[in-house]
């Protein structure tokens, strides 16, 4: 497994994008994307694929704004 598949791995284990979406209460721009990713790098998360990245947030927004209705 790849460096950036582990740290993909990890990070979908942990609370991280869970706190951010609940955080930006499920709404948030490119400067806020910039920054998770910032956050992310700080907290060893880094080399991974931004664009799973996204797409793992998207399902946490969803779940999110599910439990919101």
């Amino acid at each position: 497994m790849s460096l950036k598949e582990d740290n993909l791995k990890k990070l979908a284990k942990s609370t991280v994008l869970a706190n951010f979406v609940k955080k930006q209460k499920g709404s948030w721009g490119h400067q806020e994307w910039l920054d998770l990713l910032e956050n992310l790098k700080s907290k060893g998360y880094f080399p991974i694929d931004e664009d799973q990245v996204g797409l793992l947030l998207e399902k946490k927004k969803a779940e999110y704004l599910a439990k919101q209705k």
